[in-house]
Order: structure tokens, then C-alpha cells, then sequence
């Protein structure tokens, strides 16, 4: 299979690549920094924030191969802080790479795929789509956009042959924290105890989180099904479970433990 991977620079999207070349597909795995020979798949540079950067690199990809069967867009970046003090700019900047960016390979991609009459786009959400998590607000937000992107497409599309998913993964281990965004907070912020607290629990899952590779299995599995869910949910157990105790318990009692898992 010829497979596009974004955001495949490092994290996730770079594991996934790896594993996804070991296992026989050519594989193209893009950034905006990626840099060519350093990896063991093809590389392009791409900014998915920039149409024309994404369909420059999606043309040389079919012009290569006449076809792409399976997209993963990957291609995604955190952020953290009070909302009062996120700058306009910031969330922006988040919704532009984790929302606009996936639009864009999505309306690259869909014409040739949909003349193919086959293809599959998997799209990497997270849990932190289904709830608003405290001092992640904006992220859960993009991520919840994915979803609901992703649910209208499956729909939109599923006649011409091509399939969608999500993947929300829990806490995975990897560098997320270095690409971050942060909002500066005032050293007399009244947050400035919770966020220290909620920090350390953020980067403690994020340490002790699901191996990248359990996702990269997952993908390849998914790109040889016949058919696909419309979500697939990747993480630990109490992180799985936080998602149906959501939908039973009421609203107060859901967010006193977000409240206490978060120390807020």
C-alpha cells in the first residue's frame, strides 16, 4: 500500500511510519521539518497548514504511484494553559494545524481517492476529545472538531469507497511536551497551584503513557480492514472508562473528579 503519514517527524506519526515501512508499504511521512535520509521511509516537507504545500506534496506522491491508498493525519500540536491567558494567536495556531491541516490533506487527497473508488483517512483524535480537560480547553476542543469532522466525512463519502476512522489515544509516551504550546501565567495568577498540580499529573501521564508502537500496530490493522468503526480508543484502562462514566454520571459529579484526578 502507498500510505501518507503527517506530522511524521517524531512522536507518534514518526513511529507509525517506521512500523508501517517495516512492514512492506511505501510509505511518505511529512513535517515541515522533516528532513530527507534521516528516516527509514520517504520523506516530504510539508506544512499542512498550507494548502498549496500539502497538494504540492500529495501531487508528487501520485505521480509517483497514480494513487495513495491510506492517509494518517497525525499531524498535531498541544497546548496548555489558563484560557485567560492563551493568546488569540496560540489557539489559532492550534486549530490551524490540529483542525484546518487535516481539512487540507482531506481535500488533497478525497479526488484521487474518490476516482480510485477506494482509500481509507485515519484521523488521530484523542480521549481528550470526549470532555473538556482543565488547562487543555483549546485542545480538547480541535480534538473534538477531528471527531465530528471525521463522523460528517464517513458519511459524505462512504459511497464513493472511501472509509474513515479516529483513533483517540490516552496518554503516549512521547516528546508532545517539547512542540507544546504554553501561555505565559502571571507568578500572582490565582491558578498558579492548581496548574502547577494539574501540570505535573498532565506530564506524568504523558511519561508513563501507552507505548507509541501499540498505536502503530493498530493503524496497520486498520488499513487492511474491510471495514471500518468510526472510533477507535487506545489508552489505559481508567482512561477508556473515564469516557463511559461520562455519558451515566451527571455533569457535577463527572467534573468533581476531573476535579480530583486533575488536583484542581
Amino acid at each position: 500500500m502507498v500510505v501518507l503519514v503527517t506530522g511524521a517527524s517524531s512522536g507518534i506519526g514518526q513511529v507509525i511510519a517506521d512500523h508501517l515501512s517495516s512492514k512492506g508499504h511505501v510509505v511518505y511521512g511529512t513535517s515541515r521539518s522533516i528532513q530527507t535520509g534521516e528516516y527509514g521511509f520517504n520523506t516530504i516537507t510539508m506544512d499542512v497548514t498550507d494548502i498549496s504545500s500539502v497538494r504540492t506534496g500529495v501531487e508528487l506522491i501520485i505521480q509517483q504511484h497514480g494513487h495513495i491508498d491510506a492517509v494518517i493525519n497525525n499531524a498535531g500540536i498541544g497546548i496548555l494553559g489558563a484560557l485567560e491567558y492563551i493568546p488569540a494567536d496560540d489557539i489559532k495556531k492550534l486549530f490551524n494545524t490540529n483542525v484546518v491541516g487535516m481539512v487540507n490533506v482531506c481535500q488533497a487527497v478525497i479526488p484521487f481517492m474518490r476516482k480510485k473508488g477506494d482509500g481509507k483517512i485515519i484521523n488521530i483524535s484523542s480521549i481528550g476529545s470526549e470532555m473538556g480537560l482543565p488547562y487543555r480547553a483549546p485542545y480538547s476542543a480541535s480534538k473534538a472538531a477531528v471527531d465530528r469532522l471525521t463522523e460528517a466525512l464517513r458519511i459524505e463519502l462512504g459511497s464513493f469507497g472511501i472509509r474513515l476512522c479516529s483513533i483517540q489515544p490516552g496518554g503516549v509516551a512521547t516528546d508532545i511536551e517539547k512542540n507544546r504550546l504554553k501561555a505565559a501565567m502571571p507568578s500572582d495568577s490565582p491558578y498558579q497551584e492548581s496548574f502547577t498540580r494539574a501540570t505535573k499529573v498532565i506530564n506524568d501521564s504523558v511519561s508513563k503513557g501507552l507505548d507509541p508502537r501499540d498505536i502503530a500496530i493498530l493503524v496497520e490493522k486498520l488499513i487492511h480492514a474491510k471495514r471500518l468503526k468510526r472510533t477507535y480508543r487506545v489508552g489505559k484502562t481508567k482512561e477508556k472508562f473515564a469516557v463511559v462514566i461520562k455519558r451515566i454520571l451527571p455533569s457535577f459529579l463527572f467534573e468533581n473528579m476531573l476535579k480530583k484526578n486533575y488536583q484542581i
